[in-house]
């Protein structure tokens, strides 16, 4: 139910005009016939409401939030898959909006990325590639965002002994992976071999295909079976990490 409210309130919000350099303005009565590729999308996330409660945080870049569920049925896609999918059609969007010096791609453009990233995901590529190692350790790292001594605790947990057991994520609700990468080489938080996992990884369908409240990801689903999943958090676990894990807070 919040969801659907949600979506009714993207919908309004997007009649809103924008001055594109490049780039026209979306074709809404495309978007609302659910043709082509349309019917794979969720509606447009408004400015305002592309924020983290948990991160307590507004986001710098929107997403563009993928119908799992469509999707899925429609090319034999995995959860993993279509997650997956979700964040590198948003990375080649991003891409492709910067060089056009663009708020918006016309729904013509994002077709040609969708197909291109479909071929991509069919053939095994993935943007975020999860380590091998038998231990996984996620550390949500947004806390180090609000200033020094949050920034120190986050210095000290990776530091620990426990955190030297996995393989290094870094995790964040509050900046794309561009940001975060930026952001932790910036703070000295670098690791070598480190991976990155961001909000754009999250969508509103969990991995049986069910609408839930908020946006949330299935680490279960994303690594192996075999692999032992640590996630390193600053305060309780947020519900937008779903999936057996062994919780160690810092």
């Amino acid at each position: 139910m919040k969801y659907i409210l949600i979506c009714t309130l993207f919908i309004l919000t997007s009649c809103s005009s924008y001055t594109l350099k490049n780039y026209e303005r979306r074709n809404e009565r495309v978007y609302e016939n659910g043709n082509g590729v349309i019917q794979y999308f969720l509606a447009d996330l408004p400015t305002w409401a592309n924020f983290s409660s948990a991160g307590s945080c507004h986001r710098n870049y929107p997403v563009r939030y993928l119908n799992v569920k469509n999707l899925r049925e429609s090319f034999a896609l995995s959860y993993e898959e279509s997650i997956q999918f979700q964040l590198m059609f948003n990375e080649l969007s991003e891409e492709r909006k910067k060089k056009a010096s663009a708020s918006y791609i016309p729904f013509k453009d994002e077709e040609k990325i969708f197909y291109t990233v479909l071929d991509k995901i069919k053939a095994g590529i993935r943007n975020f590639t999860k380590p091998k190692y038998e231990v996984v350790n996620l550390i949500w790292i947004d806390i180090a965002m609000s200033g020094k001594k949050s920034l120190e605790r986050v210095k000290k947990a990776i530091q620990s002994e426990s955190f030297s057991t996995g393989h290094p994520v870094f995790v964040s609700l509050c900046m794309n992976r561009v940001e975060m990468k930026k952001f932790i080489s910036k703070m000295g938080l670098k690791i070598s071999g480190a991976k990155y996992m961001s909000y754009e990884l999250l969508n509103p369908y969990d991995h049986n295909n069910n609408l839930v409240a908020v946006p949330i990801i299935d680490l279960n689903k994303i690594f192996n079976k075999k692999q032992k999943i640590q996630l390193f958090l600053p305060k309780d676990r947020p519900f937008e990490f779903k999936g057996k894990a062994r919780v160690r807070k810092y």
